[in-house]
């Protein structure tokens, strides 16, 4: 994640180079992606971070459900 960028952009930057890299026979697991994207958080979203990794089954947890809790989480920031 960027300094500066929301999560919506992440997301879409992310899904983006997924995408790339699929069309390129590259195939991720969906665990894959969301810890993927939880490295990626910044310093200031560890304690999210860390919520999620201790409470949600990252075996089951969707990339979907994920970032809908990061967007929830941003709008709380605001």
């Amino acid at each position: 994640m960027l300094p500066g960028e929301s999560i919506s952009e992440m997301d879409k930057r992310f899904s983006t180079l997924v995408n790339r890299l699929k069309g390129l026979g590259k195939d991720f697991t969906s665990k894959e992606l969301v810890r993927k994207v939880l490295r990626s958080l910044p310093l200031e979203w560890m304690a999210k971070r860390t919520v999620i990794e201790e409470v949600k089954d990252l075996n089951v947890l969707s990339l979907e459900n994920l970032i809908g809790s990061l967007l929830s989480h941003e709008e709380i920031l605001k």
